[in-house]
């Protein structure tokens, strides 16, 4: 009987001192500002648009878009990016302001940046491709230079001249 008890207190004892770290863990963690949460779903805004906008050129290439709608969706996804941009520069400052717990934060017809100053640019960088990629002229999914047939949709790929490499 007296070892039994003695067992149940050391698996207990066991249990406790494995559940210690994960109790004391959550009583540690810091909530975030709505500041904090405000710039992390603004920097998730951005990286969508600048998806978007990778994937739009990449249409482009393929051939899926005329110029017009490419033009008219560019701007759309380069001003909503922008705006994040922007949004998120204005928390970043509150947010070191605070920290820095400078005097009251001014009224927002204090807070002016000069006329001069251009707005943010976007600027995409050229994805770089592998020298042994073609494209499927059919789906438009990646395949390799010397396949002779699309593993998506099945299309010959050697006996078409629309199918897109690279390198040329």
């Amino acid at each position: 009987m007296a070892v039994m008890i003695a067992a149940a207190l050391i698996i207990a004892g066991v249990a406790l001192f494995v559940a210690a770290p994960l109790a004391s863990g959550l009583g540690r963690r810091r909530s975030k500002s709505a500041r904090e949460t405000g710039l992390e779903r603004l920097a998730h805004e951005r990286g969508l648009a600048v998806q978007g906008l990778r994937e739009l050129e990449f249409d482009r290439e393929m051939g899926k878009l005329s110029d017009a709608d490419y033009d008219t969706l560019k701007n759309a996804l380069e001003n909503r990016a922008l705006k994040a941009m922007q949004e998120s520069d204005q928390l970043r400052d509150e947010l070191r302001k605070a920290s820095l717990s400078i005097a009251p934060t001014p009224a927002p017809e204090a807070i002016k940046r000069p006329a001069e100053q251009p707005p943010p640019v976007l600027v995409l960088r050229p994805e770089t491709h592998p020298p042994n990629i073609q494209f499927c002229p059919q789906c438009g999914t990646r395949t390799l230079k010397d396949a002779r047939f699309c593993a998506e949709c099945g299309t010959a790929l050697k006996s078409t001249p629309r199918a897109t490499n690279w390198n040329e």
